[in-house]
């Protein structure tokens, strides 16, 4: 496989809709259809993406859009992110970097995030080593890069139950 896993899909499913198994937190075998079915399309989640990588910023909005139960908001840098929040009346799920250009770490954006929408799933990523898990808002799961999109949406999905334990994925 060339490059990080969280970059592309396996070769053998490049280009299909096939959808890959995966193993969710307990062990059961699952699929990216199943992890979010039954959300319906009116509800679909909303989720503000940050990073400082477009590529980044690319690749998570283009696995979260294949499950249609996400429709995504990109933003770069904290100052986006920051200015977004000012004007979007709800976010359900923010997916932010630690190292963030803009004044604030990712961490930081985070609480604030919670603080202007008390219900929001987060979801921390990172590539950097020196980060600890317990730097983050106690609602909050830790995903180090590279990670796959498997991964990512069943952090998401642990994000989400923990904000709104009836959460169904």
């Amino acid at each position: 496989m060339n490059g990080p896993a969280w970059r592309t899909e396996p070769p053998a499913l490049a280009g299909t809709s096939k959808p890959f198994p995966h193993q969710d937190l307990t062990g059961n075998m699952l699929n990216s259809a199943a992890l979010f079915r039954g959300i319906p399309v009116e509800t679909k989640k909303t989720v503000l993406i940050v990073d400082d990588d477009d590529l980044v910023l690319q690749s998570l909005d283009m696995r979260l859009s294949m499950t249609d139960s996400f429709q995504t908001i990109q933003v770069k840098g904290c100052n986006g992110a920051l200015s977004h929040m000012q004007n979007a009346p709800s976010i359900d799920v923010i997916v932010a970097d630690v190292i963030l250009a803009g004044g604030t770490n990712g961490i930081d954006l985070c609480q604030r995030a919670i603080e202007r929408y008390p219900n929001i799933a987060v979801v921390v990523i990172t590539a950097d080593n020196e980060v600890d898990c317990a730097e983050i808002p106690p609602r909050g799961v830790f995903l180090r890069k590279p990670f796959s999109g498997e991964r990512l949406l069943e952090s998401i999905g642990l994000a989400l139950k923990r904000v709104s334990p009836t959460f169904q994925a």
